[in-house]
């Protein structure tokens, strides 16, 4: 594709959707009092991304701003947590990331430049963010339906309803392999639990090497949507797991400072990713159709 042909598309009513889908999403976390947070893109951490068995190993791209080597943003959840140690007890941001990805392929789901509607709530527990993230949905998706944009893209979303079904990643791989496999096979959204991942995800206390987080994955072989969890906060928990993960400490040395201060506070919360939900809402088999300007792993950009 070329530049005349890529701003040749008719992508008008996938963005009418899309402004209507970010107004709902964000006046519904403004309507559960969360403060609305302004996207941090440059810092001196990020998310690493690893040891996540989905996740490529990578590193985000650095520049040098005023003689300090500074990331291009992967995650904001570091600084979420952050923002919860600054006393605010509630907050979302619409985050734009980078993640420069090594995929061997294209999968229709993967851009390496996005955004994410993260949030985050302090003292909370899982089962209170799958809750807030399932009530966003059911509602967001009546919302959708009633677009008359839905018609003219000749889109029918799936009739839900809260809870969703939940299944641990062991019970997903056992029966169907992997998420992929599974979201090929359902027929409505659902949550995969317990998930070995990054250092911030916390391990069940009660149930050492199983993890309280969680993955919303759409049906229709849509994929994940959101990723999210209980986040860990104490200073020997986090220092411990991120010499497991053979991560660097001087890395994250100001959240490090920060733990062993004790000013973490226990926390949970995820990331919803726009273009994704907006994929699934519309019903477009690949996340370049979303983006006026696509940015997909392995091609390169037109623009």
């Amino acid at each position: 594709m070329n530049a005349v042909q890529l701003i040749s598309r008719d992508i008008s009513p996938i963005l009418r959707v899309q402004t209507k889908v970010i107004g709902y999403m964000t006046d519904y976390f403004i309507k559960k009092g969360f403060k609305w947070l302004l996207p941090v893109m440059l810092s001196s951490i990020t998310d690493p991304l690893w040891p996540d068995p989905a996740a490529s190993k990578m590193r985000a791209p650095e520049i040098e701003a005023y003689g300090t080597r500074l990331k291009l943003m992967h995650s904001m959840i570091l600084h979420k947590q952050m923002a919860i140690a600054m006393g605010l007890e509630k907050i979302f941001v619409l985050s734009p990331n980078i993640r420069l990805e090594e995929r061997d392929r294209d999968d229709g789901r993967h851009a390496y430049e996005f955004t994410q509607l993260d949030f985050e709530m302090a003292y909370a527990s899982m089962d209170d963010v799958m809750g807030l993230i399932e009530g966003l949905i059911v509602g967001l998706f009546d919302y959708a339906r009633g677009l008359p944009e839905m018609r003219e893209l000749d889109r029918e979303l799936p009739k839900i309803k809260a809870p969703f079904k939940r299944f641990t990643m062991a019970e997903i791989e056992e029966e169907y392999g992997d998420d992929e496999e599974a979201s090929k096979a359902m027929d409505e959204p659902f949550w995969i639990i317990d998930i070995s991942r990054e250092f911030y995800d916390r391990e069940d206390p009660t149930k050492p090497g199983h993890f309280r987080n969680y993955d919303l994955i759409m049906p229709e072989g849509y994929g994940e949507v959101s990723s999210g969890g209980e986040r860990e906060w104490q200073y020997e928990v986090i220092l411990r797991k991120l010499k497991e993960s053979g991560l660097s400490l001087e890395a994250f040395k100001p959240y490090l400072e920060v733990a062993k201060a004790r000013k973490l506070k226990p926390s949970a919360g995820a990331g919803i990713g726009v273009e994704r939900i907006v994929r699934f809402i519309v019903g477009a088999k690949h996340i370049a159709e979303v983006q006026p300007f696509p940015r997909i792993p392995g091609i390169p950009a037109v623009i």
